[in-house]
């Protein structure tokens, strides 16, 4: 599975503290969002139309590192969506986390 990022998760130390290992990655950008980054709070995405989120796909995220990531993201407040990426010009599907409405 491919998981588009776009805040905290970006940063590859926070991502191996979380699960032990690196994920390669590339830049990517999601239209039709925008990201939200709340004083002293996470980033989050919802869906705009008239934005676009630059960030990261992290490849091949096993079931395992899935979980662990869920758990960081704390289902009450995202939920994991399938969504379409850019990278170099190419449109990809994979998963986000996108704030619950």
């Amino acid at each position: 599975m491919d998981l588009f990022v776009y805040g905290t998760l970006m940063d590859d130390a926070l991502v191996v503290e979380l699960t032990g290992r690196s994920f390669r990655k590339e830049r990517a950008r999601l239209p039709g969002y925008r990201k939200v980054t709340p004083e002293g709070d996470y980033p989050y995405i919802v869906p705009d139309p008239a934005q676009t989120v630059e960030g990261l796909v992290l490849r091949d995220v096993d079931d395992e590192a899935l979980r662990v990531f869920d758990v960081y993201e704390d289902e009450r407040l995202y939920v994991r969506r399938e969504v379409t990426v850019t990278i170099a010009g190419d449109r990809q599907i994979c998963i986000a986390y996108v704030r619950r409405s």
